[in-house]
């Protein structure tokens, strides 16, 4: 059974996946102005239309990138109103709407604009993302770039000599790519595949399992699902083993627990079909794996989504 901190776990894993996603809004980085660096979301901003004398903008910085690119910063989420600002500039500078950011702010179309007053200029949406993002840089590396993520296949491929050469070939550049932006894509379901060759030796019972145990033997494959980012790859939940958490898109991910080796890392794009791990008996009574998938991050019956004719 996957607990409370394994729930922490994939919250925390799929936050890389929202900033993405968030990065691409109304708060537009490569468009941000001359901006300063960091601070909080204020609570709940007070009106306004026309200004005075400026403060400086605050932005927050995100941690996380690969250190064969530059940093990125994260979208601006408050801007502080300078002398002459007006709502209409200030919208088209952070390239979202007035309405937009009337909204944002609780503004009337007869508010007038106060210096030094602090307005939103990021969705509440963008505003969780973000800040998720920051807390989840610091326990992991889920908000490496695509690039980044195409580097690590590349890495783990040189750096695996001995089980990792057993396992299948991970994707190509074209298909890392692929798969990166298919992780950030919503989707109804999602086609898997299994992840191992034995009996299913536990079933997923709702409110007592959180997913499916398959059996085997020591050194068994197991492989992905289904196409996806590792998003995890870790034995920081002491229950479980060593653990994968493999994000499939926005709405379903799956995880493999009690693994005796991991051959994939944290980053990693991966194939359906592709060994990413050797089955053991970490923390459990077995040998088998601990196949969960979830939906909007809660336990699902994987049953009606693998092939039938097994079991």
């Amino acid at each position: 059974m996957i607990g409370k901190r394994f729930d922490r776990a994939i919250m925390v894993s799929v936050a890389g996946a929202w900033l993405a996603l968030a990065m691409t809004g109304c708060a537009n980085v490569g468009h941000q102005g001359a901006q300063g660096d960091a601070a909080s979301v204020p609570g709940a901003a007070n009106a306004a239309a026309t200004a005075g004398p400026s403060a400086s903008a605050n932005t927050p910085a995100v941690a996380g990138a690969n250190e064969a690119s530059p940093l990125k910063k994260a979208p601006p989420l408050v801007y502080r109103v300078k002398r002459g600002d007006t709502l209409a500039r200030i919208a088209q500078r952070h390239h979202c709407s007035v309405g937009q950011l009337q909204a944002w702010n609780g503004l009337k179309a007869s508010s007038r604009l106060k210096r030094g007053q602090v307005l939103r200029v990021a969705s509440p949406e963008t505003v969780q993302a973000v800040n998720a993002a920051a807390a989840a840089a610091k326990a992991t590396a889920a908000t490496s770039s695509v690039s980044a993520a195409q580097a690590s296949v590349a890495d783990g491929a040189a750096a695996g000599s001995s089980s990792a050469a057993q396992a299948s070939a991970g994707p190509s550049a074209a298909e890392a790519r692929e798969v990166a932006q298919q992780t950030m894509r919503h989707a109804n379901g999602v086609a898997l595949a299994w992840p191992a060759g034995g009996r299913v030796v536990e079933a997923f019972q709702p409110g007592e399992t959180r997913g499916i145990e398959i059996g085997g033997k020591p050194g068994d494959p197991v492989r992905a699902a289904a196409d996806g980012k590792v998003m995890y790859a870790g034995t920081g939940l002491n229950s479980y083993g060593s653990l994968i958490i493999v994000q499939h898109n926005r709405d379903f991910l799956t995880a493999y627990s009690h693994n005796r080796k991991l051959l994939v890392k944290t980053g990693d794009i991966v194939r359906q079909g592709q060994q990413i791990a050797e089955m053991g008996d970490q923390n459990n009574s077995r040998v088998s794996v601990g196949f969960e998938l979830r939906r909007d991050g809660k336990p699902i019956d994987p049953m009606p989504y693998l092939p039938q004719g097994r079991g």
